[in-house]
């Protein structure tokens, strides 16, 4: 869904910090950190920030 304003306008209402833990620790059937355990913290967030970018366009 990365562009989809749409799609996301829900998600950003919920604010960075709560994307970033949910993207870090995984919610529902996302895994952790993209299911990928070898990124850093930092990493992750660095990529919510682009995806919140993206939907913001």
């Amino acid at each position: 869904m990365l562009g989809d304003s749409e799609a996301w306008a829900a998600r950003l209402e919920k604010g960075a910090d709560e994307l970033y833990a949910s993207a870090i620790n995984g919610i529902g059937a996302m895994p952790a950190k993209g299911g990928n355990p070898n990124l850093s913290d930092e990493e992750v967030m660095a990529i919510v920030d682009y995806m919140m970018a993206e939907a913001q366009e």
